[in-house]
Formats: C-alpha cells, sequence, structure tokens
C-alpha cells in the first residue's frame, strides 16, 4: 500500500474516495500492508483484541501494535473445536483466523480479559495457536474505587516489564510521552473526521466514518495520521465546492454496543436515511475519545484516561455511567433516538441491557435493539425492523 501523505505521492490533493479506498482495501485483508511494514521497519507487530489495550505502551517498546478486528468471518466455524457455540462472535472469529494461519504476521497477543470469554480464550488460545509473546491485560472493574488506579497502573507496570524482556528495549517515560502524543493526535484527527460526518453523511457516511476508525487499528498510527489528514482536507475541499441550498433532513441516532458488526449493518443505516450521531462502541466513538495528558507521568496519563472514558458493559463508574451517559448523548447531539446493537451471546451487553431500556423509556426515548454476528450475512429481518425504526422516528420529528 502507498500512504498517501509520503513524498513521491504527488503534491495535488486525492479525492476523499480515493484514501477512502486505500484504507477499506486494508480492512479487508491487513495481511500485505502489516508485513510491509513490519519488514521496512524491522519491529515485531503485536495483536490485541479490541479495545482496552494501552497501545501506547506497546508502541514505546517498538513493536507495532496490531487491532485483530474481524476481517474474515468464515473462519468462525474454525474455533468450533475449541470453544463452545454460544461463544460471542468476534472472539470465535479472531481464535478462528488464528486457527487458519491468517494471523501469522503477529509475533505476540495481548488479550484484555474484558468478560468470562476473553478470560477462558486467553488460555485455550496460549496452548492451541501460542505466539512467541502472550499476555492477559487484567482491567479493574469499578473504576471509581480508590484501588482502581493502583491496581491499573500495576497491570501496566507487569506489561511494561514483559514487553520489554520481549523487544530487548527499555521504555523510557520520554519514549511512551511520545506515544501518547502520536496516538492524541490520531484521535483528534478521528474526532474531527466524526464531526465532519455528521456534518456532511452525504460525504463521510456511516459505513465509511466507522471503516477509516476501524482501519486506525490496524495501521500504524504515524502511517493513518498522514491519511486521515489528508481524506479530512480533501472532504472539507469537496464539501466546499458543494452548490448551496438545504440539506437533506437525516434521522439522528446514537449506537449502543459493543461493535458497529457486521459493516453492512451501517450500510443498512445509510440506506434507511440515518446518521449516527454518537456511540459507545469500542470500534467507534468510545475508541477516540478522550485523551492522555501529555506531561507528568505518563503511566499515571494512560491509567487515568482508562479509567474516566465511557464505561463498557458490566464495568461500573458512577462519573460516567453508561445509563447517564446516553442521555446526555442523545440531548446533546439532538439525536432522535437509539440503537442497540448486541453481538449475539455477548452477556455483557445482555445483562447491561434493561438497565440501559428502562432509562431511555423513563426519558420518552424510543430505542431498538438489534442481534448481530460478526460474518453473518442474513441481515433481511435487520434491514426491516430498522428501516421501519427510522420511518418511526422520522414521522415523529
Amino acid at each position: 500500500m502507498t500512504v498517501l501523505g509520503s513524498p513521491g505521492a504527488g503534491k495535488a490533493m486525492p479525492n476523499s474516495k480515493k484514501i477512502l479506498g486505500e484504507l477499506q482495501s486494508v480492512l479487508s485483508d491487513p495481511a500485505p500492508a502489516v508485513k510491509r511494514i513490519a519488514a521496512e521497519k524491522i519491529v515485531r507487530v503485536v495483536g490485541h483484541l479490541p479495545t482496552d489495550v494501552p497501545e501506547e505502551l506497546v508502541h514505546a517498546a517498538g513493536a507495532y501494535p496490531f487491532g485483530v478486528v474481524a476481517y474474515d468471518g468464515g473462519q468462525i466455524n474454525r474455533a468450533n473445536a475449541h470453544l463452545q457455540m454460544w461463544a460471542c462472535s468476534l472472539i470465535r472469529c479472531a481464535f478462528g483466523m488464528a486457527l487458519a494461519g491468517k494471523l501469522d504476521f503477529l509475533q505476540g497477543l495481548i488479550v484484555p480479559t474484558i468478560c468470562d470469554t476473553t478470560r477462558t480464550v486467553y488460555t485455550i488460545w496460549k496452548k492451541v495457536r501460542p505466539f512467541n509473546f502472550m499476555e492477559a491485560f487484567l482491567l479493574p472493574r469499578q473504576l471509581d474505587r480508590p484501588s482502581a488506579k493502583n491496581y491499573l497502573l500495576g497491570e501496566m507496570g507487569r506489561l511494561k516489564a514483559r514487553l520489554e524482556q520481549f523487544t530487548d528495549r527499555k521504555i523510557t517515560a520520554a519514549d511512551l510521552q511520545n506515544s501518547i502524543r502520536l496516538y492524541n493526535r490520531n484521535r483528534a484527527l478521528l474526532r474531527r473526521l466524526y464531526d465532519f460526518h455528521v456534518r456532511c453523511p452525504d460525504l463521510l457516511g456511516n459505513r465509511a466514518v466507522y471503516d477509516v476508525i476501524k482501519s486506525s487499528l490496524i495501521l500504524p498510527k504515524e502511517e493513518h495520521n498522514l491519511l486521515a489528514d489528508r481524506l479530512l482536507g480533501a472532504l472539507e475541499q469537496e464539501a466546499g465546492k458543494q452548490k448551496s441550498g438545504k440539506a437533506k433532513t437525516r434521522v439522528r441516532v446514537i449506537l449502543s454496543g459493543k461493535l458497529g458488526e457486521p459493516p453492512a449493518l451501517l450500510d443498512i443505516l445509510d440506506e434507511a436515511g440515518a446518521v449516527c450521531v454518537g456511540d459507545d462502541l469500542c470500534t467507534g466513538y468510545r475508541y477516540i475519545t478522550g485523551d492522555a495528558a501529555e506531561n507528568g507521568d505518563p503511566y499515571v496519563a494512560l491509567a487515568e484516561r482508562q479509567l474516566t472514558r465511557v464505561a463498557a458493559a458490566c464495568f461500573t463508574n458512577k462519573k460516567q455511567d453508561r445509563p447517564d451517559f446516553l442521555l446526555r448523548k442523545v440531548r446533546e447531539t439532538g439525536a432522535n433516538g437509539v440503537i442497540f446493537v448486541h453481538l449475539k451471546f455477548c452477556e455483557p451487553e445482555n445483562y447491561d441491557y434493561p438497565f440501559l431500556e428502562e432509562t431511555l423509556n423513563a426519558a420518552g426515548i424510543p430505542s431498538l435493539r438489534v442481534e448481530t454476528e460478526v460474518g453473518s450475512e442474513s441481515l433481511g429481518q435487520i434491514r426491516t425492523r430498522i428501516g421501519a425504526f427510522i420511518e418511526m422516528l422520522d414521522a415523529a420529528n
């Protein structure tokens, strides 16, 4: 893959579709780009399951953090010999890709223990298809407890020591601060793109903006920053050339869940005339919101960012309570309703859902819950239900 922002790529601003095509091609098959980058930079590629692993720490160790997003749903059934059928499709897909050799470009893997399935798959994966470096990253559940920060700092210290041993490189405070600045830059660019998407969904639709965010988990942040910056410039240029006039009114929705999977779900929202104006998805706005402090102790900065993010399912934080977050997000964005996107058999989301629905109902906010699977192509019923929900919101608007 040629980096559009690199020397020799030409001075003319490419159109946004060309840049989006570059990013989407990486999503469909990351292996060629990852192998090229690893060979050019002579770095070890350390994968991580989305998305509560401190990637900055991996980067500061001189490694290449790679988010194991689901890009080959056809490998799910390979995991059936090792995982129960009711394990969520994200984990079954990731493990299945490893069993099929689709992740052989990785030298390591970090698994955040955010649910029973991730806790279990780590031990199975380590036995059945191990990498040279494998670590679980244990997260505190009660994020607002005084002990949570110390616990998280201890986990990061343990991970730091293991990464230094694996990469044979000492992680200095200066290295980590540089990595934090790089990652903050990426998050800032992606937030600007997300805001552009809300303002101009005809130029940057739902599928496109989430593809850009997901691609940032795959490409090194140095390369992704160049592409994101050029994409933003191209989009702003194209928006300036649009004829003035009343823009088409779209229904504004919030997405809530773990992932916006399968990607065709986002195509359905585009076709239905909806625009996603906010979310708490791990591969969406939750991934790009909140920066780490660039001054002071970098480990404290990373811990504080993690502890003050929007809580994921079955994590508690009274200062960032999920029901209150959804209410606030609806009010801030003027959303017409909320769509819960739940992976089938995702127990944490299933446990959280009754409280979230009850909160929205009490506030008179319409919501819809759809159950999806990574790699699923049977979306006819979901298409019908989402279409009807968007029509209902449009009529009530």
